[in-house]
């Protein structure tokens, strides 16, 4: 069985910029997550574009590398590498439609994808369309408004977004909105959110058509600088009062959003006068992955194949909580 699996960077997603300063620490540690889990599968061959100016990527035995020159554009050699294989695996950001188009390739290339459909992920990676999917299904959510309602905002300060950011990406915190439309370039590009205090925390799950299966609990070490969220840390598998609740969110969102499939990570405030509200659905690797191995002992690849016969196996073997720190 042959896998394509991929890390839009450092699989070549950055033709012709500079390599050195976009490549994301945390793309890296999910590529290597996920090239060690899927190691452990027997009857696997992995085919890997890589960047060739990522020379110092190591890789494990059943992992081909395909090198990527530095003015070749991954997009276009996709259709090519997808024909070589028979599922897809790649990691990449939802910003600009990039995930849901390589979804669409291995569609059209009639091979299996090891994630969401690309309407499901092209809904995901809208912060407004999935705030109204997930209030309409009165699931406990963050208000978002579009950047052109900055009037209808119930309070201050505020959070803008680019509508289809990954994680902190672009995210500002704003003392007074009714200026800052006028400083940026295309109002529809931006979404607001009030700015809720609380315990960050995100929920790492398995979805299939429907159903959900939550894998562990995560909080998340979030620093402010200059008016904007930074990642500091990610702590995997933590003990949490909750985790029935989250469970049955979990299972509130699989059933709102039914197209949602594989590893889908879930991110939340914990506030302190309206409890957990979801900030957003990331239907892809997220950094909580990296850890979920060595703190439950579940190997999430292997679990996530299994969804294609059946159900996966989520039992802890380890109990641990597992901190990944961002460089």
């Amino acid at each position: 069985m042959k896998i394509l699996v991929f890390e839009y960077i450092t699989g070549g997603g950055l033709a012709g910029q500079d390599l050195s300063v976009a490549l994301a620490a945390e793309g890296r540690m999910m590529l290597r997550a996920l090239l060690d889990d899927l190691r452990f599968v027997s009857g696997l061959e992995l085919i890997l574009p890589l960047d060739q100016r990522c020379i110092d990527f190591s890789v494990p035995a059943n992992a081909h590398v395909v090198p990527v020159g530095e003015n070749d554009d991954l997009q276009q050699i996709l259709p090519e590498l997808i024909a070589k294989v028979d599922m897809v695996w790649p990691i990449a950001p939802e910003t600009e439609g990039i995930l849901a188009n390589i979804a669409r390739q291995v569609k059209a290339g009639n091979k299996t994808l090891l994630l969401s459909e690309a309407e499901t992920v092209a809904l995901c990676g809208n912060k407004l369309e999935t705030y109204r999917r997930l209030q309409a299904s009165a699931i406990p959510v963050v208000e978002t408004l579009p950047l052109s309602a900055w009037k209808s905002l119930s309070v201050t300060p505020c959070v803008i977004k680019p509508i289809d950011g990954v994680g902190c990406e672009g995210s500002r915190i704003i003392e007074n909105p009714s200026a800052f439309p006028f400083t940026i370039g295309d109002p529809a590009a931006y979404v607001l959110q009030p700015l809720m205090e609380g315990q960050a925390i995100s929920l790492s799950c398995l979805f299939k058509h429907g159903r959900a299966w939550l894998l562990c609990c995560n909080q998340q070490e979030v620093a402010i600088h200059d008016g904007q969220f930074l990642l500091r840390a990610c702590l995997v598998n933590v003990a949490n009062q909750q985790v029935d609740f989250f469970r049955g969110l979990a299972e509130r969102v699989a059933k709102a959003i039914p197209g949602l499939w594989g590893y889908v990570g879930i991110d939340l405030i914990d506030s302190a006068d309206k409890g957990p509200l979801i900030l957003e659905i990331n239907p892809r690797l997220t950094t909580s992955y990296v850890g979920i191995k060595q703190a439950t002992g579940i190997n999430v690849a292997e679990q996530c194949l299994a969804l294609l016969k059946g159900e996966p196996d989520i039992t802890h073997t380890d109990q641990r909580a597992i901190k990944i720190g961002i460089h």
